[in-house]
């Protein structure tokens, strides 16, 4: 079915075009009438759309977040940001669309992001640890799912191939501030490091758009690692209890502070790298992508990044001749 690409519209434009539903709230405008707020996705990028009339059609084709939907809308401006006014909606099956134009997706090559990471799994050389990676990494399931599934539903690499992605970014950061203390095991580290996020793949679901499971709700993957960590452990001869121990607290604080939703704060040299190593890659990877759209609208500052509570500044648009990482 027809599809515009939502980065190429424009104020003023008429549309009739398939998008996936990211997130679809009612609402209730001041005279106490419904209407329908969403958020519209493709691999391009998302736009708010408000369908103001004919609510009762769009609540009784039972339209929710994941869903395909056909509009018809008309493209305008609120507060800075375009906006479509949706004047026509019909559900879509999903056997009618391609799936992959709708979902964002990391600009790394999934083979490529899985090879770098068999090099990291090999470089951990404690037996114990080696033998925990590939419970988990040696299962090809877990391993496919590992590769597919985004680092968040809305914030740092929320796309396909956002968890490897981050990952990667957290290893490297760590090794990075390892190499300038002794005493690290670099070892404990890089295994932290793997597995930190990877309990991600049972947070989200991610067959269409990205929603949070009932796993994800009431467990979340911190305390879901730490009891596969004990489950794999349970199966594995002679594995050290301090290692456990040690590796249990990293996972378990990796998130810096209570209030971020670590139930323990990092005391260990591994656990406090892991902290900020994966701040830095959250942070820094958002930091790049909003610079980037910035640039893309030509603008000198980002748009209003949640993540920040801040507006970014991302300097002044490339000329075309020019191009930035």
């Amino acid at each position: 079915m027809k599809h515009v690409p939502l980065s190429s519209l424009q104020v003023g434009f008429k549309i009739e075009s398939v998008y996936l539903i990211k997130d679809v709230d009612k609402k209730t405008k001041k005279n106490g009438e419904p209407y329908v707020s969403l958020t519209l996705q493709d691999n391009t990028g998302t736009i708010n759309a408000i369908m103001w009339d004919d609510v009762d059609s769009f609540l009784n084709n039972r339209i929710s977040t994941g869903d395909f939907i056909f509009i018809r809308a008309s493209i305008n401006e609120y507060n800075k940001q375009i906006q479509a006014i949706i004047s026509e909606v019909k559900k879509i099956d999903i056997s009618q669309v391609e799936v992959e134009k709708f979902q964002p997706a990391s600009s790394r090559p999934i083979p490529e992001m899985k090879e770098e990471l068999s090099a990291f799994i090999k470089r951990v050389e404690a037996p114990h640890l080696q033998s925990l990676l590939q419970f988990f990494f040696g299962d090809e399931q877990f391993m496919a799912a590992f590769m597919r599934a985004p680092a968040a539903r809305n914030m740092h690499q929320a796309y396909i191939g956002g968890l490897a992605e981050h990952t990667i970014g957290v290893i490297k950061n760590a090794l990075a501030l390892a190499a300038n203390y002794e005493g690290v095991d670099v070892d404990l580290l890089i295994t932290g490091a793997l597995l930190h996020d990877a309990c991600k793949i049972y947070d989200y679901s991610f067959t269409t758009a990205i929603t949070t499971t009932d796993m994800g709700r009431l467990i979340g993957h911190l305390a879901l690692m730490s009891m596969k960590i004990e489950a794999a452990v349970s199966q594995i001869p002679d594995f050290p209890e301090e290692a456990k121990m040690l590796l249990e607290h990293m996972i378990l604080s990796h998130h810096g502070k209570k209030e971020y939703g670590s139930p323990r704060l990092p005391v260990t040299a591994e656990a406090l790298i892991l902290f900020y190593a994966d701040y830095a890659d959250a942070y820094l990877s958002t930091y790049f992508e909003e610079r980037k759209k910035a640039h893309q609208k030509g603008q000198k500052w980002t748009d209003y990044v949640e993540m920040f509570q801040s507006y970014l500044y991302a300097g002044e648009p490339p000329k075309p001749e020019e191009t930035i990482e």
